[in-house]
This record gives C-alpha cells, sequence and structure tokens, in this order.
C-alpha cells in the first residue's frame, strides 16, 4: 500500500472554506460593488441530498470494504487501510439526473479519497471484467465501465470540505465518478464487485445507464418572478457546468429579451471543469415596465452550444436553456 499523500490543485480562494451558494448571490447597485466570495463551496448542510431510501449510519469500526467478483484475490479493506493509502484532495461539483435546469440539486465541494484504481489494481482484475459494479447500504447499486474505473481521477472519497464525510453524504465511502450525474455516483459503498454485466437501480426503470452530464447554464439571481426597478443596474449571475465532457466552460451568453439578442456574460471564479463555473452578467434595466424572460446559455471548449430545448430531465438529463420570468417594476 502506498503511505504518501499527493494534492491536486486547489486555489487561494477555495482553501478559505467559504460557502456562498449561486442563489445567494447578491444584487449589488454597480458592477464596482461586487466581491467575490472567499470561495465557490458549498458547505456541508447546503449540499444537496437524494437517496432512494433511509440513510444508513454505518460505524466506521464494523465497516469493511469487499473487493471480489472478477478479481484474482478478493481484498478487504477497513477505514484506517483507505485512509492510509495515497490520496488526493480536489474540487467537483455533483448533480442530479432529475434535476430540470435551474434547480438546487447541483452543488460544490472539495474531496479527498483514494483512486479506486489503487484498490483494483490491489485485488488485480481479470481480463473478462467488463463493468465495476458498487453495492450500498441502503439497498442502491449501479455500475461502471472498467475504462472509467481506472480513470486516475475516479474517486473514493472519504472526507468532505476538509472533515470526515457527512452521513448523509455516503460515511464512510461514496463514489466521485468524474462525467457523470451523481446516479453514478453511489454513497455508502460496502461491495465492489468486478463484473461481464449489471443492471442498475435505476437502470431497471428506463433511466440512462451511461447518465453523462450534458452541458448547461443555470441562472442564480435573479430568482423566478423577482421584482427589478426601472433603470438601475443588476447583477444577473449563475452557474455553468459540463463535468468536463466537452472540455469545460468556454463561455455563457445571457439574454434578457427571450433570445432574441444574446451578450456575453463574465466568468468570474473557476477551478477545473469538474467543477462549476461562476458568471455574472451586468444588466442596464430598461426605464419601461412589464415583464422580462431572461435566458442563459454555455458554449464549451470544444465548440458544442447548449441546446434550446431538450429533455425535461428524465431519463438523461436535462439540456434545454434555463429560463426565468421577472417583472421591472417600482
Amino acid at each position: 500500500m502506498m503511505r504518501r499523500r499527493k494534492f491536486i490543485k486547489i486555489t487561494a480562494l477555495t482553501s478559505a472554506g467559504v460557502s456562498i451558494p449561486i442563489t445567494h448571490l447578491q444584487t449589488m447597485a454597480s458592477p464596482e460593488a461586487i466581491l467575490k466570495p472567499a470561495a465557490m463551496i458549498t458547505n456541508n448542510d447546503d449540499f444537496y441530498v437524494l437517496q432512494k431510501g433511509i440513510q444508513p449510519k454505518l460505524k466506521k469500526d464494523r465497516w469493511r470494504l469487499g473487493i471480489m467478483g472478477l478479481v484474482k484475490e478478493k481484498k478487504f479493506f477497513n477505514y484506517e487501510e483507505i485512509s492510509s493509502l495515497d490520496s488526493v484532495t480536489t474540487m467537483r461539483t455533483l448533480q442530479c439526473i432529475g434535476d430540470p435546469i435551474g434547480t438546487e440539486q447541483m452543488s460544490n465541494a472539495m474531496w479527498t479519497g483514494v483512486p479506486l484504481q489503487t484498490c483494483l489494481k490491489e485485488a488485480g482484475v481479470k481480463s473478462s471484467a467488463k463493468l465495476v459494479v458498487f453495492r450500498c447500504a441502503d439497498g442502491y447499486h449501479t455500475a461502471i465501465p472498467i475504462a472509467d474505473a481506472m480513470h486516475e481521477k475516479t474517486l473514493l472519497a472519504y472526507k468532505m470540505n476538509g472533515v470526515v464525510l457527512p452521513h448523509e453524504h455516503g460515511f464512510p465511502i461514496r463514489l466521485l465518478n468524474p462525467g457523470h450525474y451523481g446516479t453514478k455516483n453511489p454513497k455508502w459503498i460496502v461491495t465492489i464487485e468486478l463484473s461481464e454485466k449489471h443492471e442498475g437501480y435505476w437502470e431497471k426503470r428506463g433511466w440512462d445507464p451511461v447518465a453523462s452530464v450534458k452541458l448547461a447554464a443555470m441562472i442564480g439571481t435573479p430568482a423566478k418572478s423577482s421584482v427589478v426597478k426601472p433603470g438601475t443596474i443588476y447583477t444577473i449571475s449563475g452557474a455553468a457546468f459540463d463535468s468536463s465532457n466537452h472540455g469545460g466552460i468556454k463561455n455563457i451568453e445571457v439574454s434578457v429579451d427571450a433570445g432574441r439578442t444574446w451578450k456575453t456574460a463574465e466568468i468570474w471564479e473557476n477551478d477545473s471543469p469538474l467543477a462549476w463555473t461562476l458568471w455574472k452578467y451586468i444588466w442596464h434595466v430598461p426605464d419601461e415596465v412589464g415583464t422580462v424572460e431572461i435566458l442563459a446559455r454555455a458554449t464549451a471548449n470544444d465548440g458544442l452550444i447548449q441546446k434550446e430545448t431538450g429533455f425535461d430531465a428524465n431519463p438523461a438529463g436535462a439540456v434545454s436553456y434555463h429560463s426565468i420570468s421577472v417583472q421591472i417594476a417600482e
């Protein structure tokens, strides 16, 4: 087992550990008044929580992670053994596959864990293995391809924002599977099984078996049905994310006339394509009162432009523009 610890880049901003979610970014009177938050991080208590049933409460001294199936040798790790392996700390955003664009089932944190490949290599993967199956204490199960499991950025995480992984977020161990929605980032893992085939919990119910994150921009401010004063300066802000499936975010555009014209927004915080990109747009609110529809769209580094319409959410993730209607009124 390797004992040396290494760290993926952590910016000075993120190391402060302060959380200001995008939905809480405040509207300022002028561009000069806008202050950057100390971090892009979502506090553990604010990080979204979803699971199929009751959250299990596992005990560290009783938990064992078993690696079995199509391996050369079954392996078992206790918590101390896992946490003593060569680890990485990295910023990652997680998003729910069933989340319509612009709702709150997306959050960002700093995670510490061990590359999954480290554990799989200790067990030895047989050539007949096609999938890595994760079985969890709450009864959930899903699988990812061997190639994804052996990727250096696929982690078994045991810390979140510098503290032991909270129970509601998967203690003792959860998977961080880059490029994929939360359905492929299971929590409370107790067994890892190498297999030739597997149909996961949500796949049996008609959901996408790949669950790749779709390119999208979300508006955090203003909120739906907000009222803004005519003739003022207002900061429209939000986040964009593609989980590196298209090379990360190149630029964001905002429309304040229901998509007839588009203006480039400013990217004001980012870390890596595996974390959300925060953006803002300074809007000179018209003098005329009435309803305005605000849209946002993202372009990825590979040239892909976010689609105007698409899945509402299920079974493969939403892609359409996020739209917010606001009232200009005194």
